[in-house]
Parts: structure tokens; C-alpha cells; sequence
């Protein structure tokens, strides 16, 4: 898998924002949207990789003025099309993608309280998902140890949305201010996923887990009941691959302003993955607190130790900003 970034625009401003340097940044010198061509070239890459997803995000996707045209020429290309999305999208699209069959499309919708929407945002979303319905699961990222997730069971009932809901923590980024959840924070915040996982199965509601998570969230309990009452626990930490409007790429998102190298480097998205596997690996020893560096869980390789840029964040000295593939090749 690959996340396509065809747009850095965005019509949300999340204090905890994983694209935070990608998105919505004046003077910046990549483009505000992924050029047609450029697209192709992403869609000439992924089936070079035999890969048949094509996950789309920004920012906000489907703010690109191409996008229906981009979904159009994707479908006919036999891709299976995923969407992440706030859900704030104009009816038009909404009515575009309600019309594709569930087999060829599906919606990560990232939504937050609708406390904090405007009513026009709330409109937008509510549209977009009683359109979707089954094709579009939604997802949490969790900001503090004790939060609000009541509201997407209740969404999921009133939409008829797919019975799934992706759990991550917010992450910080390396070399930037962004909010996040502090790893001291993490066992509470554990406890906190249990609570939301027993609401959830409750209701036949799955709940499935995004990167960056750690055993020490978790007793051995909880850990029995997560692995029984959800998609399956699991902590990993593995290279996701973006790829932005100028065709940069980097490991994920927070390692987004270090480690940077770009799509005409390599043919297929393995030979991407092999590189950055390589790149990141002294940093794994680290972890996302100190505790970490003689955990026997994470030298077992049964933790992941979190997300890397905990790490890199903690060292005097920020990793390189460029990655030059060549130097990792096998000699």
C-alpha cells in the first residue's frame, strides 16, 4: 500500500494534524494539487508494484478539481479506490462516489465530535455519509487519555456505515509542533480504548488499530480481550509510503520533513519500502520512552516501541532530510 497525496489543500485545521507540513502551508514549493500526469505516473508505479489499491488523501481528497475525473480514470483502471476523508465534500462528489459499487470503493471518514463542526461543515458530512452508507467506515485519533467516542456508534447506526472503527493515537511529527499524545499518557489512554472497544462489541462494532500503538498501553488482560473483541490487536510500525503532489516521497507522515526522496528513484513501491526499512532501523533500538531502550518486548520485536519519531525527536541531531536509495542497495 500507498498513500497518494493528490492534494495539500484542506478545509479542517486539526491542532494534531499527521500532514501538518504538507498541508495548507503558504510559500511552500510543491503544488497545491498533483498534476493528471503526475497521477498517471503514481497509477504507473502502484501497477509496476502489482498493487491494486489506489488510497487517495490530502489534505482533504476530494477538494482536488480533478478528483471525479482522477476516481474515473482509477476505476477504469481496474484499482480499487480508497478514500480518506474528513467528509466534508460538496454533494456532487458525494452523489459521484455513492453511485460506485462497493466492491471498486471505500471511505476512511476521519471525523471529529460534531460538537466542533460548523453547521455548514455538519451538513456536508452528514450528506456525505447517509450517501455512503456501508462503503464508509469511520475513524478516531486519539488526543488525550480520557476522550469522547459515543458519537461515532451513534453514527454508524444512524448511516448504516461498515461496523469497523480505525483507533490511532496522534503522533508527533519530526522537527515540528504539533499536538499529540504524550507516551506517559499511554496507559490511561489504554485503559480509555478497552472502555470504547467493550462499548463497541456491544453494539457488533469491530475496532482496529493504526500505527504507533505499544504493549504497555495495555495489561495482560485487556490485551486478551482486545485480541478476542476486535480486528486484532497489533503494533506496528512498518514504512506506509507517501507520496506528495510533487511526486517526494517519505516513510509516513510524521517523517515527512526528514528522510524525504522521490518516486523517480525506484520502480516499484517494494524497492521503496526495502530502502526505508533499511533507513529507519538503527532508530527502532530507541522507542517512545526511555523505559523502551531495555524493554525485552521491544528486543524481542514484539513492541514496535511506538512511532519512530518519538525516537528521532528525543536525539540531539535530526536524521538527514534527503534519503539517496543507491547508498542502501545491496552490494
Amino acid at each position: 500500500m500507498a498513500n497518494i497525496l493528490i492534494t495539500n489543500r484542506c478545509n479542517r485545521k486539526c491542532p494534531f494534524c499527521f500532514a501538518r507540513l504538507r498541508v495548507n502551508i503558504k510559500g511552500k514549493e510543491s503544488p497545491d494539487y498533483m498534476s493528471r500526469d503526475d497521477v498517471r505516473k503514481v497509477m504507473d508505479f502502484m501497477e509496476r508494484s502489482d498493487d491494486p489499491q489506489l488510497r487517495l488523501l490530502g489534505g482533504e481528497p476530494t477538494l482536488h478539481p480533478d478528483f471525479i475525473d482522477i476516481v474515473t480514470e482509477a476505476l477504469a483502471r481496474d484499482f480499487h479506490v480508497h478514500v480518506f476523508t474528513n467528509g466534508i465534500m460538496s454533494k456532487k462528489k458525494a452523489d459521484f462516489l455513492s453511485d460506485i459499487p462497493k466492491e471498486k470503493l471505500s471511505l476512511l471518514f476521519n471525523v471529529a465530535n460534531e460538537e466542533i463542526d460548523t453547521e455548514n461543515h455538519r451538513k456536508r458530512k452528514r450528506y456525505a455519509l447517509k450517501k455512503l452508507g456501508e462503503k464508509a467506515q469511520v475513524g478516531i485519533t486519539v488526543t488525550s487519555p480520557e476522550f469522547e467516542y459515543q458519537y461515532l456508534i451513534d453514527l454508524i447506526n444512524e448511516f448504516g456505515l461498515r461496523r469497523h472503527v480505525r483507533v490511532g493515537i496522534a503522533q508527533p511529527i519530526v522537527g515540528c509542533d504539533n499536538a499529540y499524545l504524550e507516551p506517559h499518557l499511554y496507559r490511561e489512554a489504554g485503559k480509555s480504548i478497552v472502555k470504547m472497544a467493550r462499548s463497541c462489541i456491544e453494539e457488533e462494532i469491530l475496532i482496529g488499530f493504526d500505527c504507533g500503538m505499544t504493549l504497555c498501553m495495555f495489561d495482560e488482560a485487556e490485551i486478551g480481550f482486545l485480541m478476542k473483541n476486535t480486528e486484532g490487536f497489533v503494533m506496528r510500525c512498518d514504512p506506509i509510503i507517501d507520496v506528495g503532489t510533487d511526486l517526494d516521497v517519505w516513510n509516513c507522515f510524521p517523517l515527512s520533513n526528514v528522510l524525504v526522496s522521490h518516486l523517480d528513484q525506484y520502480e516499484t513501491r517494494n524497492k521503496v519500502k526495502k530502502t526505508y526499512e533499511k533507513v529507519i532501523a538503527p532508530y527502532r533500538v530507541l522507542g517512545c520512552k526511555p523505559e523502551c531502550f531495555t524493554c525485552k518486548y521491544l528486543k524481542r520485536k514484539q513492541c514496535s516501541g511506538g512511532c519512530l519519531a518519538h525516537a528521532m525527536n528525543s536525539l540531539n541531531k535530526l536524521p538527514p532530510v534527503e534519503v539517496y536509495p543507491e547508498a542502501y542497495e545491496c552490494k
